[in-house]
């Protein structure tokens, strides 16, 4: 599968993955046709909705496929995909949606088209940018024809409990988020999951290595907002900020999987 265009122009249903969910650890390989029937999402035999939507549960860090054979699937959830099963299986609530996004426009593991406009372009271009200037942007990194349907649809439909993206006529723009307390170890998981991806070596990084994990980028922060992040995370002594130092250094006190234990815990 092309995975530039892994989605076959279809975009993220949360209730397909949720469905995904509910059959996930299997003791057997199914075929896509075997999860239609089990799910209710509809495929067909050369396109269909099934394939695409266990590449998007993938890509937010849900499921993984541990079956060898090609056309077959054994799909078993990771931890993170273990918490959302168990708190809020449908998808429904911010935090969920949060971890989702924050996993597909990962720079390190996630979708194409999401990390690279979310998370790369989008915030080099504060005022917004032109369609053209993002379609020149993303040929940079790839020669294919590109459907952008799925990725805004995405977040015009499938997130529904933040507004990120505007598509305006003339420009798309994101949309910064501020800081909200009751997402305080989604903000965590997003930091300490692109930190062991790129620097799993380390335990204290520097302001230049923290800046390549663009956990800001994720909700549209700029630094300082971003740095503010970091003094809440640091208070909970989730890291620690070596202010001493210039340019300043994080240490980490924990790992992104324990925080996923708390991730629901400041919901009211």
């Amino acid at each position: 599968m092309n995975k530039i265009n892994f989605h076959q122009t279809f975009p993220p249903t949360l209730n397909h993955i949720s469905g995904l969910l509910y059959i996930s650890d299997m003791t057997e390989e199914l075929t896509k046709e075997e999860i239609s029937e089990l799910t209710g999402i509809p495929t067909g035999k050369s396109s269909g909705k099934v394939e695409p939507h266990i590449q998007y549960a993938i890509y937010m860090g849900l499921l993984e496929n541990i079956s060898s054979q090609r056309g077959k699937y054994m799909l078993k959830l990771t931890k993170l995909g273990e918490i959302v099963k168990y708190e809020d299986p449908g998808l429904r609530e911010e935090v969920t949606q949060l971890l989702c996004h924050c996993r597909i426009t990962s720079p390190s593991t996630g979708a194409f088209l999401w990390r690279h406009i979310i998370r790369d372009i989008l915030p080099r271009y504060s005022e917004g940018i032109s369609y053209f200037l993002l379609e020149d942007e993303l040929k940079r990194h790839i020669e294919s024809n590109i459907n952008y349907g799925p990725f805004y649809s995405s977040y015009e439909n499938s997130f529904d409990t933040f507004n990120l993206v505007e598509r305006a006529k003339d420009c798309l723009k994101i949309i910064p988020q501020g800081y909200k307390d009751e997402l305080l170890y989604v903000y965590a998981y997003n930091l300490l999951y692109e930190w062991e991806q790129q620097f799993p070596e380390y335990d204290e990084i520097t302001a230049d290595q923290l800046a390549l994990l663009k956990t800001g980028s994720a909700f549209g922060m700029s630094k300082s907002e971003e740095y503010y992040v970091f003094e809440k995370l640091s208070e909970n002594r989730i890291i620690r900020i070596n202010a001493q130092l210039s340019p300043y250094t994080i240490i980490r006190n924990t790992s992104s999987e324990a925080v996923l234990d708390k991730v629901y815990s400041l919901l009211l």
